[in-house]
């Protein structure tokens, strides 16, 4: 990432078979005061072997306007107008670029970035009178009185907790065992099953946000990969080159994931039945890896 007074830049590339793609964040200009004006463009530079689909983009957060009026540049780019309404640094969404090729379907994240914004008031200016310490008062007798007592009444309570504590260390047993550790399986079942109580209640993005989140928990700990950390194309080529991980179980978590990335922006006629049937795509991955 580089930045100036005029702009910030952030930019990253992705392997989508043998092909390169690179993804690029500019905001113009790089930070600005409440609610001014910043326009943020995404755009990719991609083979011609690649196919590119719209740029999609998570909702924002309550301190943060998004305006999409101006929506496409091109074929892979898009310009947004931002407008915060919080100080300091706020989080920008998350964006995807929808890719396909001759035989697969992609989704690339865009770099993460941050809109930084600046107080509306100026800094105060002027001199001050300099600090000449605290104002020094005499002790009265009758203060004096209270603090001795409070600090006989402190230690006469240190005392007793130390010799509660010497008399519980006395009579301690032996631990208990720990409980044995929950199986990711069955941790990755319970999730889906809140999911599935919740799915009439929650919002679209939410329930796919949770639902990638605890089936990277679950490749996490059955594989040791960071994937929370890790974009689908990257988890992908982490789990290529674990040779105890299946292929066929590698193959399903990549599947189920981006089959809840693209949703999450799609508009079904059927929501519902969508979303169940990505569960039960979640579900065939317990065990598979």
């Amino acid at each position: 990432m580089r930045g100036s007074g005029a702009k910030r830049i952030a930019e990253r590339e992705e392997t989508v078979g043998t092909a390169r793609v690179r993804l690029r964040s500019e905001l113009s200009p790089a930070r600005g005061t409440l609610g001014d004006p910043i326009v943020w463009r995404l755009s990719a530079t991609l083979d011609d072997s690649l196919r590119p689909g719209p740029i999609l983009v998570e909702p924002p957060p309550p301190t943060l306007e998004v305006d999409t009026a101006k929506v496409s540049l091109g074929p892979a780019s898009r310009e947004a107008v931002l407008r915060g309404f919080d100080i300091g640094a706020i989080p920008l969404p998350r964006a995807v670029l929808a890719l396909g090729s001759r035989d697969r379907l992609d989704t690339l994240e865009f770099p993460r970035d941050t809109l930084f914004v600046d107080s509306l008031t100026p800094a105060a200016s002027g001199s001050l009178r300099p600090d000449r310490g605290p104002i020094e008062t005499p002790l009265r007798p009758v203060d004096v009185a209270v603090a001795v007592g409070a600090g006989l009444l402190a230690l006469a309570l240190l005392v007793a907790l130390v010799r509660a504590w010497i008399g519980s260390r006395r009579h301690a047993r032996e631990p208990a065992p720990p409980p044995p550790p929950v199986p990711p399986e069955e941790i990755l079942e319970g999730a889906l099953e809140r999911l599935e109580r919740e799915l009439p209640t929650l919002p679209r993005d939410v329930f796919y946000e949770r639902l990638a989140q605890s089936l990277r928990e679950y490749a996490a700990a059955r594989t040791g990969v960071d994937a929370l950390d890790l974009t689908t194309s990257e988890l992908d080529r982490a789990l290529v080159r674990r040779d105890q991980v299946p292929s066929d179980g590698r193959a399903k978590l990549i599947a189920a994931l981006r089959r809840a990335d693209l949703a999450k922006f799609a508009r079904y006629r059927d929501e519902e039945s969508e979303a169940r049937s990505i569960v039960r795509d979640a579900r065939s991955v317990s065990g598979a890896l």
